[in-house]
């Protein structure tokens, strides 16, 4: 329609204004998604040129796989009970319908114009990630965080540490077309992977060790297979060690507790409890322990009293033996002396590990909560354990059609209660994988057509040597191991563009360009 007014292009530049802002938008805002999305659709509608458009979508065989699971949310209505929640899903999940559709329908014509589109969504995600860590830091605004994973102040910390990662992986992508920019490219690779490690989302670093791990083995493969399959072998025998690491139980040898003191250098008598294992020193917290002196000595290094608070809302004392404990130290006078100024303001903060910083913090963190939680609630990672062993327990019972499109949470909220699970009413969640929500959603034969969805994306990939395409799949899926990425508008809307993208062949750049 615009064509005949402005010119035959017009409307094609609509349509890269509109990615543009869609690409802008998902790190950044939802309402930017949500406007972004309407401008395209209605760019498209106003062109007409329906013909052209459906002679496309026929001939895709990416975009009706999409269209195909869509389609089974319509069908599995068929047995679901909770039609409002179903509808509801169905409108989160309207993304990829439209997107596919419009970008099947009205390809890019030039590998400038994805350029262009990268850009945009990796200048967005720049820029939240510079403004999350300087609000964190207080260089700017006063926002108060309870926890490192609230530094994300525009979008789920796990949705977003997902897009830092995928960033990473289109700086790669640019490496292999520009030697110019190659040096700022390489700082904007080195801040996200500083983000990502400092942030610690555990499966944000993971999705980004995956990047780095299949854009090397992709580069090696086609000259140095040897040497491919060596990284890839090694970095299995890292994760497992990491994984042994991290799952081993810690086991106290009792004869450790005949060779402890009895008194503490100012003659007060210790206690000595084998109960709440230090992952940092592997021993008991509550050994060497004089809490006379601990008391007495605590209001002199700190405001918070020593039966108060700490700023995350837990018992001080408690963070303070924590803390002692993760560097060997006496839980006494003498151990207390020896912590800085600084450390005191960690304990205070609500960090009980001297190990604290970035990823490796994380990681400690995990560690303790597995060798002596045995309440989940609160702890991000048991939370998720109980949810997949709820969701397996629910699929074994409705495992060839699912629960349906709308009933999953319901069939959560029943599982639950029958199981007397030990989770508070507010932490009885869904899944929290991918897998396993299609899996209980439409049964064994939905999971299928999933996987089968994802590996003729990958088969196109490679096929047209699209190394982006590769490292987008890896970001999508390893992302659904410990997310329900489909099931949030920012996640559905990212997947949606860039499967989108990727459905058409877009012409490569001359080497000489």
């Amino acid at each position: 329609m615009l064509s005949r007014y402005f010119g035959s292009n017009t409307h094609y530049y609509l349509h890269l204004l509109g990615l543009f802002g869609l690409a802008f938008g998902i790190p950044l805002n939802k309402v930017v998604m949500s406007i972004s999305m309407l401008f395209l659709a209605l760019n498209f509608l106003l062109e007409g040129n329906f013909k052209d458009a459906w002679q496309r979508l026929k001939s895709n065989v990416t975009g009706w796989f999409i269209f195909g699971f869509l389609a089974l949310h319509l069908i599995a209505f068929l047995w679901t009970s909770n039609l409002e929640y179903g509808l509801h899903d169905l409108r989160v999940k309207l993304p990829l319908l439209v997107i596919p559709l419009i970008l099947i329908a009205r390809p890019l014509k030039a590998r400038k114009d994805l350029h262009l589109v990268l850009l945009s969504f990796m200048g967005s995600t720049l820029l939240v990630s510079l403004v999350n860590f300087a609000m964190y830091q207080h260089w700017i605004g006063n926002h108060n965080y309870d926890d490192i994973r609230g530094m994300s102040l525009s979008s789920s910390h796990v949705r977003f540490a997902i897009i830092v990662a995928f960033c990473v992986a289109i700086c790669l992508y640019f490496l292999k077309y520009t030697r110019v920019l190659r040096f700022p490219l390489f700082l904007i690779i080195a801040w996200f992977a500083y983000y990502t490690f400092f942030s610690q989302v555990i499966s944000g670093a993971s999705t980004l060790a995956g990047v780095f791990l299949v854009f090397f083995v992709y580069l090696l493969w086609g000259k140095r297979k040897i040497i491919a399959l060596v990284l890839l072998g090694g970095s299995m025998v890292a994760i497992a060690s990491l994984s042994v690491w991290l799952f081993a139980p810690v086991h106290i040898d009792p004869a450790l507790f005949d060779q402890l003191p009895a008194y503490t250098a100012e003659g007060n008598p210790y206690v000595h409890y084998n109960r709440l294992i230090s992952p940092e020193s592997g021993e008991p917290i509550y050994i060497n322990f004089c809490e006379k002196e601990l008391a007495r000595d605590w209001p002199k290094r700190s405001k918070i009293p020593y039966y108060g608070l700490d700023e995350k809302e837990q018992p001080v004392r408690f963070t303070l033996l924590r803390y002692l404990a993760s560097r060997g130290l006496t839980k006494d006078a003498a151990g207390l002396a020896s912590l800085s100024k600084k450390e005191i303001e960690t304990i205070e903060s609500g960090i009980g590990s001297a190990r604290n910083y970035g990823l490796w913090g994380r990681l400690y963190s995990i560690k303790y909560q597995l060798i002596n939680e045995q309440n989940p609630n609160g702890n991000s990672l048991l939370q998720r354990v109980e949810y997949w062993r709820a969701g397996s327990t629910i699929f074994s019972k409705n495992c060839l059609l699912g629960v349906g499109t709308g009933d999953v949470q319901d069939a959560f909220d029943q599982h639950y209660v029958e199981s007397a699970s030990s989770l508070d009413p507010e932490n009885r969640k869904r899944a929290h994988n991918m897998y396993l929500t299609v899996a209980l959603s439409f049964g064994v034969l939905g999971l299928l057509l999933f996987f089968f969805f994802h590996g003729h994306f990958l088969r196109q990939a490679m096929a047209r040597k699209e190394l982006l395409a590769v490292l987008f799949l890896t970001v999508a899926l390893i992302s659904f191991l410990m997310e329900d990425t489909l099931e949030t508008q920012t996640g559905v809307t990212f997947c949606a563009l860039f499967y989108a993208l990727f459905a058409t062949r877009i012409p490569q750049r001359k080497e000489a360009e």
